[in-house]
């Protein structure tokens, strides 16, 4: 009879394991498509392998947490195959992508209880960086970043000796020589620099050591620092189209300011990490 029993329950959990993949593939599909198709997203490839490498990190601890599982995680699974059921029906394919990390941490809850799916949730909530994408996230947020950009390049602009007016997304000279005008472009919003920067704020809370309230003050000024280094990158190309053309502006030096832009940016949020007391431990162990 305990036999029986043995096999049930390795069946079931079998048959779960199959349905759980089949239930996340489609969202790991589109997300993939996002990030070919979206310079901006490319990043995304990097979320799972992080998500993956976490786990691995903490396996010894992972493995030590198994217990009984817990009825009450088939509930958040449940709740989370709603979601994904919703998404199907409504073709907002980003729910999907959000719903895998309560689906896993309901399903590590059910198998393994719940100290396993403590130590699971991180990673599989780090998959919502890169599941939880989609195309109109460029048009939405992208366009409200795009505006404070080309506000703050026309503000800092003039401070510098720059001759420079703002017409909406526009920035262009006021002299008619040298004569530029810039388009603060979907492009240059910074929207690439904000969400990967995000991803790392939340790897920097996860490994640091301090206050909750200092790894979330780290979190939050990610936007502030994306918009002050975009601004500082976009008054940049300014000075350049003011000294030496529109083209060499618009060349090598557009292209390469894209890193001085994340540079900046990952300066600050370290500065601020150090500011607030969060710094990672003395040594790392997987436990």
């Amino acid at each position: 009879m305990s036999g029986t029993k043995t096999r049930s329950a390795l069946a079931l959990r079998v048959g779960l394991v199959l349905a759980l993949g089949a239930l996340v593939l489609p969202a790991f599909v589109h997300a993939v498509d996002v990030w070919t198709s979206d310079e901006e997203f490319t990043y995304g490839f990097f979320i799972a392998p992080v998500a993956l490498g976490i786990l691995w990190w903490r396996r010894t601890a992972l493995r030590d947490s198994i217990a009984s599982g817990r009825t009450a995680g088939l509930a958040i699974a449940l709740g989370a195959v709603v979601l994904m059921l919703v998404s199907r029906r409504t073709g907002i394919h980003a729910i999907a992508g959000v719903a895998v990390s309560p689906l896993l941490v309901g399903v590590a809850a059910y198998l393994w209880g719940w100290r396993a799916a403590r130590i699971a949730a991180f990673p599989a909530g780090f998959l919502a960086f890169g599941l939880g994408l989609y195309r109109g996230l460029l048009s939405s947020v992208g366009f409200v970043l795009q505006d404070l950009t080309a506000f703050g390049a026309a503000w800092a602009g003039p401070i510098l000796g720059l001759h420079v007016v703002r017409d909406g997304l526009v920035l262009h000279s006021t002299t008619a020589s040298p004569a530029y005008a810039f388009v603060v472009a979907q492009a240059c919003s910074g929207m690439s620099s904000l969400l990967s920067l995000l991803s790392l704020a939340a790897l920097w809370m996860y490994a640091t050591r301090g206050s909750l309230s200092g790894r979330v003050a780290v979190f939050a000024s990610v936007l502030p620092l994306v918009l002050i280094a975009n601004t500082l990158r976009v008054t940049l190309v300014l000075l350049v189209g003011a000294s030496f053309g529109e083209d060499a502006a618009l060349g090598f030096f557009h292209g390469a300011s894209s890193l001085v832009l994340f540079g900046v940016a990952l300066v600050g949020l370290l500065g601020v990490s150090r500011i607030v007391g969060c710094k990672l431990p003395t040594f790392a162990t997987p436990s």
